[in-house]
């Protein structure tokens, strides 16, 4: 299991209680001058899990991709709004319904057993009320989207409450006060990027290959859905911002999958900063990074993409 980003709160004087426990799959981290807060935290973030886990029998989602129906409560569907929005806003390069192929690079042993099925498709995604159907055999993979949305509501806690911490779910994290942010390099040991954040609350969300793959990185999970191939042109993506992490979550598993031209634009339309590392070697940075970051530094072994040249992505896009 990678851990991607490592966070260090910086306090003025304050002493930092820090606490972890396994949850979604991950090490999830609560860094905060007010202890009382992290059972709180621990407690979100076991419920979103028991809702939509892809790796627990007892999930509502397990339920929902075997039984292709269910009654959702307020928290499920609210999710399942946001997921269409971030479909919509990305083109569809965000897409949840690819559990039947996300499923396959999964590793747990009490996996939500799904019928095997190539099917696909946000419009198999029936809403009648309060019952959504799966028409056709699709499954849904919620894991694009549901660290971030446990960490806003989690982060809730500490809005509510006016404590400084972070809140890090692997490679979902919620700063509220300063944050040094180390980004770990995809092909090994140490670091790609370090930097500060500048703002009283920042969002982060990284996605990548980096060890989630089989077979080779070519074969990896972030799956393009018009094309169904594994991303080939980028190994990291990490965008940041002061939107919630839902959106940020989102944002990024499509800017993994888009053609790197269209990520970009995306992104700066978005006015947030980000990264993306490409398989080539360089990086590309965001027009708007110096909004949301400071003391940057970047491992020398990493240049920065001085030209790039948008027909690298023709061959690998088929857009609907």
């Amino acid at each position: 299991m990678p851990v991607i980003l490592i966070f260090f709160l910086l306090f003025t004087g304050a002493y930092a209680h820090e606490r972890t426990r396994y949850i979604m799959g991950v090490p999830v981290t609560v860094i905060s001058d007010d202890r009382s807060i992290h059972r709180k935290v621990f407690k979100v973030f076991s419920q979103i899990d028991g809702y939509f886990s892809l790796y627990r029998k007892d999930s509502l989602l397990c339920r929902l991709n075997t039984e292709k129906s269910l009654y959702m409560d307020r928290l499920f569907n609210e999710l399942l709004q946001i997921s269409f929005e971030v479909y919509r806003e990305t083109g569809g390069y965000f897409d949840i319904s690819l559990g039947n192929h996300t499923v396959r690079y999964g590793d747990s042993h009490e996996m939500c057993p799904l019928p095997e099925n190539e099917s696909t498709g946000m419009e198999n995604i029936k809403v009648k009320g309060n019952l959504i159907v799966l028409e056709n055999g699709i499954s849904l993979d919620f894991g694009g989207i549901g660290k971030g949305f446990a960490v806003d509501k989690a982060g809730a806690l500490f809005r509510n409450s006016g404590v400084y911490g972070v809140i890090k779910a692997d490679s979902e994290v919620r700063c509220f006060g300063g944050c040094r942010v180390i980004i770990e390099n995809p092909y090994g040991r140490g670091f790609f990027a370090v930097f500060e954040t500048t703002g009283k609350e920042t969002g982060i969300s990284t996605g990548g290959v980096y060890r989630r793959y089989k077979n080779g990185m070519d074969n990896n999970h972030l799956i393009n859905p018009f094309t169904g191939a594994s991303a080939d042109k980028v190994i990291l993506i990490s965008v940041f911002g002061d939107m919630p992490n839902s959106y940020l979550d989102g944002y990024s598993t499509a800017g993994a999958v888009m053609p790197v031209e269209k990520a970009v634009e995306f992104l700066n339309r978005k006015r947030l900063g980000f990264f993306i590392l490409l398989r080539k070697g360089c990086y590309l940075a965001g027009r708007y990074n110096h909004l949301y970051i400071k003391k940057l530094q970047i491992k020398p072994q990493f240049p920065e993409c001085k030209e790039y040249k948008p027909e690298e992505d023709k061959n690998n896009s088929q857009d609907k």
